[in-house]
This record gives C-alpha cells, structure tokens and sequence, in this order.
C-alpha cells in the first residue's frame, strides 16, 4: 500500500507531497514548496527520513524550502527535470525574483526526461515529460502492487483545469492540452492524480469533465 499526504504550503497553497510504502520509513518529497518546518514535523511525526526530493518542475513555488529541506537531509538526492536544471539557481528563471522573495536552491544531483524509470526508497516511478506550464514540466506515475495508480504531476494537470501557459517558460494552452491527451489520459480511469495545487481527482474524472482537456 501507497501512502500519499499533501501539505498546502506558501501564500500560493502549492501542495507537497510525502509520499512512502506500507512499512517503510523511507519517503519521497515531491515538490518541497515552503513550510519547511510543516514539512519536517509532518516526517518527524511518521518516523519516516527523506531518500530523495523529486521535482515536477522548478517555478519557485515548488523549491521554496529545497534548500533547507536538503540540509536536513544532505545524503537525499534532487531529481530535477533537465530542461530546468539551471532554474534552481536563477530566480529570474524559477519567477520568485518577480514576487520579491528570490530563491536560489541547491543543484540537482540527478536529470530527469522522459521516460525515465526512478527507482528510489523502494518505490518506482516513471517519468512523464508535458511541457505547456513549464518547459521541463513532469509527472510521475506510480503502479502499487495493491491499490488504485498514482499521478504526481505539478501544475500539468488540475482538477477541472490545467497550468497556467503564459508564464515565461510557459509554450501555450494548445501544447499543454496536446500533452495531457497524448501522455495523461491514456492512464487508467482509477489513477489518482494529485496536483500542484488545489484538490485530488482521478484521470477518469478530468478525461470526461475536464473543461480544457476532457
């Protein structure tokens, strides 16, 4: 069994998620936005430590507490997407500069692109490449051996909506929904997809009332 918790960080409500096997107390973070002492709680709490931080993509709302997050945790590898590897260090690049709090967080140890197989904390992923929102954006899917499929997939996909694509980085409503269809929606009904922002839903739900992509 797959274990998932979201915490809602930040002004922006970004959502970080925690996520680990039945048992285990070896847990992925994915997308470590702000909050970082929610965050460290919420693992304190579980017992769990960190084997790595995976990135959907490196807009500043998503890295705000990377970098004292990998301080905690130094030996736990950053999976970032290769088009956004230098985002990490560049505020003008990540958009935080812009909101007037710049981020610069610690390098990636580990390039994502498409179709990448992560294996890490005992747990397997797959990369899934659909640009749109951010040049590098990704989504990370995930098949248990029991329960339902899991979708970490940023700010691709929302429930009832999509990224915004008019960001810099950003490569239009139409390259966005084009990915969704191709690389998303062919998934199983029952996938959870847990977005960058707001709530939960499934790819059976967003492929028949998604009113951008459905």
């Amino acid at each position: 069994m797959l274990h998932a918790l979201g915490i809602v960080t930040g002004n922006l409500e970004e959502n970080c998620y925690i996520v680990w096997a039945d048992g285990s107390t070896e847990a992925i973070v994915f997308d470590p936005g702000w909050d970082e002492d929610v965050i460290l709680g919420a693992l304190k709490k579980r017992g769990l430590n960190v084997a790595a931080f995976l990135l959907t993509h490196c807009h500043g709302d998503h890295i705000g507490a990377l970098k004292p997050m990998k301080a905690a945790f130094p030996s736990a590898p950053i999976y970032v997407p290769e088009e956004e590897k230098d985002w990490l260090a560049r505020p003008t690049l990540n958009l935080s500069y812009f909101y007037g709090m710049p981020i610069i967080a610690p390098p990636g140890d580990v390039m994502i692109n498409d179709g990448d197989e992560i294996t890490v904390g005992g747990l397997s992923f797959k990369a899934i490449h659909v640009p749109g929102h951010s040049p590098g954006g990704t989504a990370f899917y995930i098949a248990p051996e029991s329960g339902a499929p899991h979708l970490f997939c940023g700010d691709i996909l929302f429930r009832r909506g999509i990224g915004r694509t008019d960001l810099p980085g950003g490569a239009g409503e139409d390259t966005l929904v084009a990915g969704i269809c191709e690389k998303l929606f062919p998934l199983q009904d029952e996938t959870i997809v847990y977005p960058g922002h707001g709530d939960t839903t499934t790819i059976g739900e967003e492929r028949d009332e998604n009113p951008y992509c459905g």
